[in-house]
């Protein structure tokens, strides 16, 4: 960018910045080969800077007004910081409607001697009070202040309560403290040390018997698999799985699919036939995953995990007639191979075979990199749409594994700018084309655009997450892949230069939170809340209720979302409690990472602590309480819940939060006193955490290990 001249002024300097940038992203418009049309939208960029574009994006297809202004507004959210104060001595005041903490309540309950309220001088002396090695050494050394849960226990303080505990488990933890995340990963390999028995399948009759004379494999019939069955579990599919993921139109599934299946029957090297024996395979999932037995008692609760064994989990016959074919066109690069290898991870992270599910969502990954940088793609056809969700499932799944797993990313994340959000075409299809199988029913505009509403809000939602681990946390892109809060062996503070990869030495090095940063991601995150639509609205004084599609309409007595399971199990049509609680529960999950490095500081420097400090904790750790997934009926379907491994993960982190709470002083201080958050939320999220570990330690490795701390830590609250 170029100078500015003396007698150039900051306006008309502006302005030049201003074009240069719009140039770029006209080019970018340029690229995507779209033609000049004052009908079309400006790109985003040129409409965020508000100059001409002459380029523009493609008109959406679909002519819903709502579906246009969520799309419009969720591309709104700003994406930078360039103006936020990042000086060291930068407090901003507690808000207005945030309760205040007093400085005396703070100082009796804290370990340390006085708050920093004082002179300069006061805080060196607190500083050089608290250098002497408080922490082990190779602790200060190696801890890095990364947001993968299971890094939680490598906080010094949670490290040092564990080792003093005597839990006999504990000692391994010199091992994570070691090797990272490869040590946790090997919990998960040792769980499943042989993939899903392969002995299980359906019965087949060849249906072109004289293909062999010609060369040509026959193709097969399932006599087992009624053509009843398909449909139910077709049905079943589209109403769980396919919510949470749209990634196949319903309508030409069973139109264009189903239809030449029944007619021609399965064959290998045939995409459709593995396409369609993974969606029946995740349709028996769907159904006995809510309506079956549970697959044992676990302390005399039945457990949420239903339907078949734990070695032979539903569906297994018809997804190892898939997983037979699947050989003949793996390495196919079209987007019937993204779609398979999208449906293969879903099945596997149901059978809670989470690395099987990492490496299957790779796959999809690298062949939707494939295919969108190798193909011109018409955006605003039916198959560009359906690539368009492909790609967005890819991000959202592989941001989970990469966030709460510390799993290497493949890339595909780079292009999202170049990916423009679904449109949802089928809807559109039906109205103008009035093709569709009577059999099938079609859902109505008002619900089908509900769920449209979840999948894009919850790219949005991913956007803010990933700026939070991104700018907050300091994920740095070298061999560390974190980044602390801090420096170490320089005068250049954290907050003043995040780039910076340094451990943490003492508090006079401690830099503290960013306070500018999380401010501003706050209101970012409150804004992607309220702009969501209506049907997808909720405040934290209701998030326990059922959504309101009609404004006009009263939402039942009853909550979405309660305590009690009952015996009767709870499908709810369109998997409304799953994909409910999955939303809110990310956006509370988005909540305590921002302020979570809060609760990092009055574990760590508890004599720094302000009054608005120890708001943000205690809003940590409200944020952390009764997530609605944890709940009644989520919990009980848990083959439902999408990428079980990241909330079992973020439970055993946020349980070892909850411990600190009633051993820690300054934290034991914050709670009872700052009028945040109350132990009985605590207590109830507590119990029901404790209950989702020690049913998913059946099927999760990682789990199994974590609970090995949490049961004898806990013990006095699992009688």
């Amino acid at each position: 960018m170029s100078a500015i001249s003396p007698s150039e002024g900051p306006e008309a300097s502006q302005r030049r910045e201003r074009a240069a940038i719009a140039a770029q992203a006209c080019q970018t418009c340029r690229n995507r080969k779209s033609k000049c049309d004052e009908r079309r939208p400006k790109c985003s960029l040129c409409t965020r800077l508000n100059v001409e574009c002459e380029y523009r994006e493609p008109l959406p297809t679909k002519k819903d007004k709502t579906m246009v202004h969520i799309l419009d507004t969720l591309t709104r959210l700003e994406n930078k910081f360039d103006n936020l104060s990042m000086s060291r001595g930068s407090r901003t005041p507690p808000d207005d409607h945030s309760p205040a903490f007093a400085t005396s309540s703070l100082a009796a309950g804290s370990s340390a001697t006085s708050l920093r309220d004082g002179s300069k001088g006061s805080e060196r002396e607190v500083t050089q009070t608290f250098r002497p090695k408080r922490f082990p050494t190779e602790l200060q050394q190696q801890y890095q202040h990364l947001t993968v849960p299971h890094k939680i226990m490598l906080w010094p303080s949670i490290y040092i309560h564990l080792i003093n505990s005597g839990i006999s488990a504990a000692s391994d933890l010199q091992y994570v403290l070691q090797e990272g995340t490869p040590f946790i990963i090997k919990r998960e390999l040792q769980k499943h040390l042989s993939p899903l028995p392969s002995d299980a399948g359906l019965p087949c009759f060849a249906v072109n018997v004289g293909a062999a004379e010609h060369g040509q494999s026959s193709n097969v019939a399932f006599p087992t698999l009624t053509v009843q069955q398909i449909q139910e579990y077709s049905d079943a599919y589209f109403n769980t799985f396919n919510v949470l993921y749209p990634v196949l139109n319903r309508e030409s599934f069973m139109n264009d699919i189903v239809a030449r299946l029944l007619r021609e029957g399965y064959g290998d090297g045939d995409v459709d036939s593995v396409l369609a024996l993974f969606v029946f395979a995740l349709g028996q999932v769907a159904l006995e995953g809510v309506f079956d037995r549970p697959v044992s008692i676990v302390d005399g609760k039945p457990s949420g995990i239903r339907g078949g064994t734990l070695e032979h989990p539903p569906g297994l016959a018809i997804f190892n007639e898939g997983r037979r074919r699947l050989g003949f066109v793996a390495t196919q690069c079209s987007l019937e191979n993204v779609q398979i290898l999208l449906l293969q991870a879903t099945y596997y992270e149901a059978c809670a075979r989470h690395l099987d599910f990492w490496r299957s969502t790779v796959a999809a990954s690298m062949a939707c990199q494939v295919l969108i940088r190798c193909q011109t793609i018409d955006w605003s056809s039916s198959t560009g749409d359906l690539i368009k969700r492909a790609y967005w499932t890819c991000i959202l799944s592989e941001e989970l594994y990469h966030l709460d797993l510390d799993m290497p990313q493949t890339g595909i994340h780079t292009m999202e700018d170049d990916v423009p959000l679904p449109y949802f075409q089928e809807a559109n299809d039906h109205d103008h084309m009035g093709v569709y199988s009577p059999q099938v029913p079609v859902a109505g505009s008002e619900d089908r655009n509900q769920y449209q509403y979840y999948f894009l809000a919850m790219i949005a939602l991913r956007r803010l997450i990933a700026r939070i681990h991104g700018v907050i946390h300091e994920c740095e892109q070298s061999t560390t892949n974190a980044e602390p809060l801090w420096r170490n062996n320089t005068s250049t503070k954290a907050h003043e230069t995040p780039a910076a990869s340094t451990t943490q030495d003492s508090a006079d090095d401690y830099g503290g939170p960013p306070v500018a940063v999380i401010r501003e991601m706050v209101r970012q995150l409150d804004s992607w809340r309220a702009l969501l639509p209506r049907p997808l609205q909720w405040s934290d004084n209701d998030k326990f209720d059922f959504p309101t599609s009609d404004p006009n309409s009263r939402r039942p007595n009853e909550p979405l979302f309660n305590f009690d399971p009952g015996t009767i199990p709870i499908g709810h049509r369109y998997n409304l409690d799953v994909v409910t609680a999955q939303l809110r529960t990310r956006f509370y999950y988005a909540r305590f990472m921002m302020y979570r490095p809060f609760v990092y500081k009055a574990l760590h420097f508890p004599e720094l602590m302000t009054a608005d400090d120890a708001n943000c904790c205690a809003l940590a750790i409200k944020s952390a309480c009764l997530w609605p997934l944890s709940l009644s009926p989520p919990k009980n379907k848990k083959r439902l819940v999408p990428h079980l491994f990241a909330w079992t993960q973020n439970f055993v982190g946020i349980l070892l939060i909850f411990r600190m709470c009633n051993v820690n002083s300054c934290l034991s201080t914050i709670v009872d006193e700052g009028g945040v958050v109350g132990r009985q939320e605590i207590d109830l999220s507590t119990q029901l955490m404790l209950e989702w570990v020690r049913d998913v330690r059946q099927v999760d490795g990682i789990a199994e290990w974590s609970w090995n701390i949490l049961e004898p830590l806990y013990g006095d609250r699992l009688g």
